[in-house]
């Protein structure tokens, strides 16, 4: 076992992205965080490392199995399958809530514009194909040459989002009465999309004092609670501020609630 400290996000980035560099037919395009943009066969792909970070923080020892089982990856990326049609992808495609920093970084990087909804607040829907350890963005160029219609891609995710839902989504309910807080936590890369599902959110109304409150300040963490108990509407509204700023995949620390089965910006008294 190695002596030596293991590597924090930025430096495990880093080295991932010289192994990649190593293997000389796979371009490294951009990094950020732990995103990689990269140039498989013909496709531009943007990676996220976390899954393969959070297995390397377990067992630091095993950085070379780590990055050997990322390249494993993708090098069974099937670029052309990708490309020219969507079928085989159709069960794999899902929504995912993104800051709306992610299109100017796009742009910087002349890479293909991403396909996306505007959302609420600072978010946006984007679309990604879901990899055994990554996710693949879908952009623009991917409709055209699959000549699929945006909404036609935006129905089909939803419907595997509420399907991932039904079989895996987990989730912790914390205190009683006014200080309840549902907390969706299935660490799958979904749960704050799930904001995207109003009517699983409203079955918790009846649990929560006040008018529902709802805060995604990360990628993997989507919470409900009350604004019924004014301590706790601040409390949480305050760690949602820190969380979206200093988490991992941080979102937003806008709260937002239901209004007539759809999700709104939350408004303070």
């Amino acid at each position: 076992m190695s002596n030596e400290p293991a590597l924090d996000a930025e430096g495990f980035a880093g080295v991932i992205a010289q192994r990649i560099l190593a293997q000389g037919d796979i371009e490294v395009r951009g990094r950020e965080g732990l995103t990689l943009t990269l140039h498989v066969g013909q496709s531009d792909l943007a990676v996220a490392l976390d899954n393969f970070y959070r297995v390397y923080r377990q067992h630091p020892d095993q950085l070379d199995a780590v990055a050997d089982t990322l390249l494993k990856s993708l090098r069974g990326y099937d670029t052309a399958r990708t490309i020219t049609s969507f079928e085989p992808l159709r069960e794999r495609v899902f929504p995912m809530l993104k800051p709306i920093t992610l299109l100017a970084s796009v742009r910087e990087r002349k890479l293909p514009m991403l396909v996306y909804r505007p959302f609420l607040a600072d978010l946006i829907i984007a679309y990604v194909i879901d990899e055994p350890s990554s996710v693949a963005y879908i952009n623009e160029q991917h409709l055209e040459r699959w000549e699929l219609p945006e909404h036609e891609l935006h129905a089909q995710a939803m419907a595997n989002l509420h399907r991932r839902t039904d079989e895996r989504a987990n989730f912790t309910v914390v205190g009683e009465g006014a200080q309840r807080l549902i907390i969706f936590n299935s660490l799958d890369g979904y749960d704050a999309t799930r904001l995207l599902m109003p009517a699983l959110l409203e079955r918790w109304r009846p649990e929560l004092g006040g008018r529902m409150v709802i805060g995604v300040p990360s990628r993997d963490f989507l919470i409900l609670f009350g604004d019924g108990d004014r301590q706790i509407l601040a409390t949480v509204a305050q760690q949602i501020q820190i969380d979206a700023a200093n988490r991992e995949h941080g979102l937003s620390d806008q709260l937002f609630t239901l209004i007539d089965g759809q999700v709104r910006e939350y408004e303070w008294d």
